[in-house]
């Protein structure tokens, strides 16, 4: 039999309380300088490090993070060389915040294209201490789930003249004990990123939406994703989403995409 610390339970809890007031920055145009705040929503004073990640679109797992020495095989173009930032270290007490400054440096003699690295923010706390035979009983093996509280952030550069366009193809709808799994392939083309939501909009009766996810991007390194997931639809509303609407909607900052459907298909079980 095993047994979980809850100790390592309230770790993991506290691994969700560093939050960015942003979810990724775009240089393009004339723009050279922007600001995240970081925010600690813990109970305890937290370091932060700063440093770079580099990360390939899979079509299937979202993110894959690239090993040191390899990111010349990805054919991706990387951003951080022509990104400063300060602080590179910060202290933020619990409940507090520390804004940190990013500065493009952008060369004359820079390729058109669009280039883009993650920016990878974690804590430097320690686990606190733990004690295998605390609370073990007789016959129990005893351990200890920890996290250290990290976050990544997308910051792109965009120079050049840039265009693209989504479509969805194989959209399916099958009927759970739930609600409904639908599942789609998101296509890219063009030669940057998208970036915005998935909206899944039943229609059979009226129109509801029944799923919004957002922050759903397909980098320049790939020209499709592959989505399946599950939607709970209300048992008196199980009648109506017989067939639904599947739409992607560019996020609302997108300077080229602003709020357009991108993308739609129509479904039906």
């Amino acid at each position: 039999m095993l047994f979980v610390s809850v100790a390592g339970l309230l770790w993991l809890n506290e691994a969700q309380a560093l939050q960015l007031s942003m979810k990724r920055i775009v240089f393009e145009g004339p723009k050279r300088s922007d600001i995240i705040t970081i925010m600690n929503n813990s109970a305890r004073e937290q370091t932060y490090r700063i440093g770079w990640r580099h990360y390939r679109m899979d079509e299937q797992k979202s993110l894959v993070y690239i090993k040191e020495g390899e990111e010349g095989k990805s054919g991706i173009k990387w951003a951080d060389d022509m990104i400063r930032y300060a602080p590179r270290r910060v202290t933020v007490p619990a409940g507090g915040s520390q804004q940190i400054r990013i500065l493009l440096r952008r060369p004359r003699d820079l390729e058109p294209g669009e280039y883009r690295s993650h920016l990878w923010i974690v804590s430097e706390a320690p686990p606190e201490a733990f004690d295998p035979n605390r609370n073990k009983q007789a016959g129990q093996q005893a351990f200890r789930l920890t996290m250290q509280p990290a976050m990544t952030m997308p910051i792109f550069v965009r120079h050049g003249d840039f265009e693209a366009a989504a479509s969805i193809t194989e959209p399916k709808l099958v009927r759970s004990a739930d609600g409904a799994v639908v599942s789609f392939v998101l296509n890219r083309s063009g030669n940057r990123s998208l970036y915005g939501d998935v909206k899944v909009i039943c229609t059979g009766n009226g129109e509801f939406v029944a799923s919004h996810i957002r922050g759903i991007a397909v980098y320049t390194e790939v020209k499709r994703r592959v989505f399946e997931y599950e939607i709970i639809v209300p048992p008196e509303k199980a009648a109506g989403c017989g067939a639904a609407r599947i739409e992607y909607v560019a996020d609302r900052d997108d300077t080229l995409y602003g709020g357009q459907v991108m993308a739609r298909a129509d479904v039906r079980m």
